[in-house]
């Protein structure tokens, strides 16, 4: 017997063996447990995005309505970009569902869709916005440049409604203001509205307290914050200084080597701050009285001093009191000199001389009080005063060939 053929046909009845690699291809290939078939989640997003496209469209061509009114666009100029965003969008998902030649079609009716509404808002509806204030120059009156945008075909404005707030409250308002865009400058079209400050002044703008108005013309409504600086009126803080102009060898008796020639008064009216005197208040009105007592006798009544929009004015008698009059008060400081009849270079001021005063000019206890008052609306008509004290003496002896010295000295009380 063939012994080959015997073998051959062994082999031949046993069970063929898969081949290591088919087994591991089947178990790669075989489901995930667990796993999710992003396919289907992916083919059905692609299956509906026509939808979702005219949903974003439909959305989108809604709040280009909303966001084109001017006066969204005023305060918020790039909210316009979502509408378009989302416009843009919702074409790209629907122009890959349409056929070439009905894209350009459908392009069109989106910018037309994306543009209409910004383009009715320029036509149809106008804004106001308060661009900028200035004051007079005697400071009663305050004035507001009013500008206007779009509203090519819009009504024309012929009054407004104003109200003003200080810290939060009302203070002020007026229902029919005239006013009009009656005006045109580089920039564009403009009107100016008035307003006097004696009408709406409650106090100080310091610390945070603003005067806000607000502005409302047609449709639209702007408000604006007022310069603070010209607001401040009230004066709330004073102070005061007497100086001693010395002579010395001729100018005194024989028997004096110092003496005290006549004094040099000086003021500071303002507001109150954590300096060493108080800040100045270019605008304020007031009017300032000032004596010098010695003893309990007058010896100084200096001439009322009545200020105003910086300008101080008052009787001069004959040159006996300064000049008459002081500009730009309250805008380098607070200082108020008040001057006298006779030049002292080394202060670049006048001093008034002892013998100009009422009482005898004797050694003694002295006093020096200002007291500055204002009306209505600037006050409650409250003063506002500050008093100091000097001790005038004569010191040393004759004795041994020696000399009398004088001396003006600042006390706490008299």
């Amino acid at each position: 017997m063939n012994e080959g053929g015997l073998l051959e046909k062994a082999m031949q009845m046993q069970p063929e063996e898969e081949p290591m690699e088919a087994m591991v291809a089947e178990i790669s290939t075989g489901p995930e447990i667990g796993a999710i078939d992003s396919s289907g989640v992916l083919s059905e997003i692609i299956g509906n995005k026509i939808s979702i496209g005219i949903g974003m469209g439909v959305i989108g061509f809604a709040l280009s309505w909303v966001l084109s009114s001017p006066d969204v666009q005023s305060e918020y100029a790039s909210a316009g970009l979502i509408p378009l965003a989302m416009l843009g969008g919702s074409f790209l998902l629907i122009a890959g569902s349409l056929e070439k030649q009905t894209v350009g079609i459908v392009a069109v009716a989106y910018l037309t869709a994306a543009s209409s509404p910004f383009i009715a808002s320029s036509v149809f509806t106008s804004s106001i916005t308060v661009a900028e204030s200035s004051i007079s120059s005697d400071s009663s009156e305050i004035t507001l440049k009013v500008r206007q945008s779009g509203g090519l075909i819009s009504s024309s404005l012929d009054s407004a409604e104003v109200s003003i707030s200080f810290d939060g409250e009302e203070v002020w308002s007026v229902e029919n203001q005239d006013f009009s865009i009656d005006r045109e400058d580089g920039i564009g079209k403009y009107g100016l509205l008035t307003l006097t400050v004696s009408d709406f002044y409650s106090g100080n703008s310091v610390m945070d307290m603003d005067y806000i108005v607000s502005v409302k013309a047609g449709s639209s409504e702007d408000s604006y914050t007022l310069d603070s600086s010209h607001l401040i009126r009230t004066v709330d803080d004073s102070e005061n200084e007497v100086y001693a102009y010395m002579g010395t060898g001729s100018d005194c008796n024989s028997d004096t080597e110092n003496c005290v020639l006549g004094v040099i008064l000086t003021s500071w009216v303002g507001l109150k701050s954590t300096g060493t005197r108080p800040g100045g208040i270019p605008l304020a009105d007031f009017n300032l009285s000032a004596t010098l007592v010695e003893g309990g006798s007058l010896a100084v009544q200096y001439p009322t001093i009545r200020v105003s929009n910086g300008l101080a004015t008052w009787d001069d008698s004959n040159e006996k009191f300064g000049e008459g009059s002081i500009s730009s008060v309250g805008s380098y400081g607070s200082e108020l000199p008040l001057d006298g009849s006779i030049s002292a270079p080394e202060f670049e001021r006048m001093y008034i001389p002892l013998g100009d005063f009422e009482t005898s000019g004797d050694f003694g206890c002295y006093s020096f009080e200002i007291e500055v008052s204002q009306s209505g609306p600037w006050s409650d008509s409250s003063a506002v005063s500050s008093v100091s004290h000097y001790e005038y003496a004569q010191g040393g002896t004759t004795s041994n060939g020696g000399k009398y010295s004088e001396s003006w000295t600042p006390v706490n009380s008299c």
